[in-house]
């Protein structure tokens, strides 16, 4: 890794503080000499002080956009949404491997934007205490930042960092270094890091159907629409029928994709590929006497061994089971031989939605409180614990009762319909009921980014000004490059009539995404309002200009924001033949 002092660091710390109002504290040093042993040879440089003349030249706007996303992707954690990796040890990783054991396979997983490596690791260490061997899990973690990548394999970590993998797991999966932890080389057998460009339009080192899993958490908000879209159906391609996708909870695929069921696992909200979608089976392959003898390490070899272990657990189980030998079987039978499908089990009863429909949830039974265990759970069902999700006409509406029980039907919707039922009551002018709403969608779901930039806008829109600067630079901490926080921030300020914060707050917006048509608009309008008639005209005409690239939704919502580019070409164009008529 280059040498980069701390010189260097401080002069990029405020550059990006002043430029995306991203502000970088001493423990994000770490990130930024990530980031900048990426940039710098792609340049072509390798003095450190070039770089930042590089950066602060009337040229260098574009490299330091380039560099932003490398200097945020630093930011994660172990076990990173407790309500995520719940489902994930408890239902998800246990079905995962009980399925691929009958099959013969390994576990499939891709950790796609695995930064410093804390999520692969949390994987590996879920999957090595339910058991698994690593022979038995394909754990692929890559990231576009190669220093960061390099990083990961080392698997080390601070003190501060490794404090959210607990004592237990510390003392028998990591071992103490000077200031930190390393991770044992048994747990960094389970991963293989490698790069890799989510944005590329094909993964030529992803077989069609080949994944049980993928984990993008917290990178597609750095991405356009038509981006997005070009990924999930990269994603759907690779994942297996019924194969699931996380995402962060401040992303959402509503509105934006359709081909994924969304699901519920555990009071996790996630995406599945549809179950119906087989890919066409390849042809059997028929051993012949003069093949050669298999390879040690790959597939075929793997299956063989892995075959032979499990029978071999199996009898020694059935031993321990049935001491009074063969005449002690089991009432169950004998079972069918089951053969090996790319088709991962059903997810309790759904009915083929699709992402973007968000009908209430049955509630199940309440299950009694229970130990859990770390063994791999016995299913006769094969099929994952989720609720299904059935309309109910009848059911009433979860807001309009300030105690709701444990469990009650209300916290299982989806948080998008949660949303959307408190959006309904500020569109129908119930301010209180709806900040009600999304106040308490904010304690189920504290990481919905969503909510709390509709929060903030209804602050804002009731004269809250403070508690809506609040809650914007709560969404810049989750996501220090939201720039729909910017924008909402932005025109909060200007309803204070804060114009010199709105203009502020809209410029680091632009910044950050220079073709976002309604950011040009608004700060027209917070020009204009302070008589700065030439750079409103500018600004307007940005706004149209703009318009030729294809314009996102924004998260949050806010009432009659202009939402389409007609709207915006039109209110831009009214707006900027109004200012010309007057002089200056």
């Amino acid at each position: 890794m280059l040498t980069i002092g701390n010189k260097v660091l401080q002069q990029l710390a405020a550059l990006l503080l002043e430029r995306a109002g991203l502000k970088i504290t001493l423990d994000g040093y770490h990130s930024l000499r990530l980031a900048l042993s990426t940039r710098m040879p792609v340049l072509g440089l390798s003095d450190p002080d070039k770089y930042m003349q590089r950066l602060m030249s009337t040229h260098g706007e574009e490299e330091l956009r380039a560099l932003l996303p490398l200097v945020t992707v630093g930011h994660t954690e172990f076990f990173r949404d407790a309500k995520q990796f719940r489902a994930l040890e408890q239902s998800v990783l246990p079905e995962l491997l009980a399925r691929a054991r009958r099959e013969m396979r390994k576990v499939t997983i891709w950790s796609a934007g695995c930064a410093t490596g804390e999520e692969p690791y949390s994987l590996a260490l879920v999957m090595a205490e339910l058991g698994a061997l690593a022979v038995e899990v394909d754990l692929w973690a890559t990231d576009l930042n190669l220093a960061a990548v390099e990083a990961a394999r080392q698997g080390r970590f601070t003190t501060r960092r490794a404090m959210a993998i607990g004592p237990e797991r510390l003392s028998r999966f990591f071992k103490p270094v000077e200031d930190g932890y390393e991770a044992s080389p048994v747990l960094r057998e389970y991963i293989r890091f490698d790069g890799q460009n989510l944005a590329v339009p094909l993964f030529d080192k992803v077989a069609p159907a080949s994944l049980d899993l993928i984990l993008c958490r917290n990178v597609i908000i750095y991405f356009d629409l038509p981006t997005i879209r070009g990924l999930m159906d990269r994603f759907l391609a690779a994942l297996r029928p019924g194969g699931l996708l996380f995402l962060g909870y401040s992303e959402s695929l509503f509105k934006v994709y359709d081909r994924f069921e969304m699901i519920e696992v555990d009071g996790a909200f996630v995406y599945r590929r549809p179950l119906g979608e087989r890919p066409p089976s390849p042809p059997p392959r028929v051993s012949s006497p003069s093949d050669p003898p298999l390879r040690p390490g790959s597939p075929e070899s793997f299956a063989v061994d892995l075959r032979q272990r499990l029978q071999a657990n199996a009898a020694t189980a059935a031993k321990l089971r049935n001491p009074g030998g063969a005449g002690s079987l089991s009432s169950r039978g004998p079972e069918a031989p089951r053969r090996p499908t790319t088709e991962l089990p059903a997810m309790g009863n759904l009915t083929g939605r699709r992402t973007g429909e968000f009908p209430a949830v049955r509630v199940e039974p309440a299950r009694p409180a229970a130990t859990p265990s770390r063994a791999v759970p016995e299913r006769s069902s094969g099929s994952f614990p989720v609720a299904r999700m059935n309309p109910s006409p009848t059911t009433p509406s979860p807001e309009g009762s300030s105690s709701r029980p444990s469990g009650s039907w209300p916290q299982l919707l989806p948080p998008a319909e949660r949303l959307n039922m408190a959006v309904r009551k500020m569109t129908a002018g119930d301010f209180p009921g709806a900040i009600s709403g999304v106040e308490r969608l904010l304690v189920d779901e504290p990481s919905d980014l969503d909510a709390l930039l509709t929060l903030g806008n209804l602050y804002s829109l009731t004269g809250r000004s403070a508690n809506a600067r609040d809650t914007f630079a709560q969404a810049l901490q989750r996501e220090p490059l939201c720039v729909e926080a910017r924008v909402f921030a932005g025109v909060a300020a200007m309803q204070a009539g804060s114009l010199a914060e709105a203009r502020s707050e809209l410029a680091k917006a632009l910044f950050l995404e220079p073709t976002l048509a309604i950011g040009h608009y608004l700060l027209a309008q917070v020009q204009e309002r302070t008589q700065d008639f030439d750079a409103a005209r500018r600004s307007y005409r940005n706004a149209v200009a703009q318009l030729k690239h294809p314009q996102r939704p924004l998260a949050g919502h806010y009432p009659e924001m202009l939402d389409s580019a007609e709207a915006i070409s039109r209110a831009a164009r009214y707006a900027l033949a109004a200012l010309e008529e007057q002089p200056g």
